[in-house]
């Protein structure tokens, strides 16, 4: 019981909002749970719902079936509509969701996105910073395994950005 108690309390007890790009590339490899394990809740516009939880898409079942994963409304649907012309739909929609509940983190791979969202005020992260955040946390003991799969199974990174987080975590 005790332990059950102190393992809820080392979550993170952040207002976490994700575009689909980090929730599809830890489904596919079988480490989704990380973000349950990082922020125990993590929040989702309409639209990336729709993007995450297609029948038949790779994870999209594991997606289906994670419990922290939460859909929320968006209100200023202007402001998303507006954002649309600067990056696509679910990142400009996860954008102004965070902005609109005063979101601690916004998750989004998009590196337009990340800025955009960075010049709003918005703290940012992509999976890459997500499997460094879960190294720190002692949820993983090694990135580069994961990240060596995720590029496996499709995920873009120039090599150059990948050497450098590699370092920067001592796994080069």
């Amino acid at each position: 019981m005790q332990e059950r108690q102190q393992n809820r309390k080392s979550k993170k007890r952040s207002f976490v909002i994700s575009n689909s790009s980090v929730i599809i590339a830890l489904a596919r490899i079988c480490y989704l749970e990380l973000l349950g394990k990082l922020f125990s809740e993590v929040f989702v516009p309409e639209t990336v719902w729709r993007e995450v939880a297609v029948r038949g898409k790779p994870g999209s079942e594991k997606i289906l079936r994670a419990g922290f994963i939460h859909v929320k409304k968006i209100h200023d649907v202007r402001f998303a509509s507006l954002l649309k012309e600067f990056i696509d739909e679910g990142e400009a929609e996860a954008t102004a969701l965070a902005l609109e509940v005063n979101a601690d983190l916004l998750l989004v791979d998009d590196r337009d996105a990340r800025k955009l969202a960075k010049r709003l005020g918005l703290q940012a992260m992509g999976t890459l910073g997500v499997m460094a955040l879960a190294k720190y946390s002692g949820l993983i003991t090694e990135v580069k395994p994961i990240v060596d799969e995720l590029i496996e199974k499709g995920f873009w990174i120039s090599k150059k950005i990948l050497v450098k987080f590699l370092r920067e975590l001592g796994e080069l």
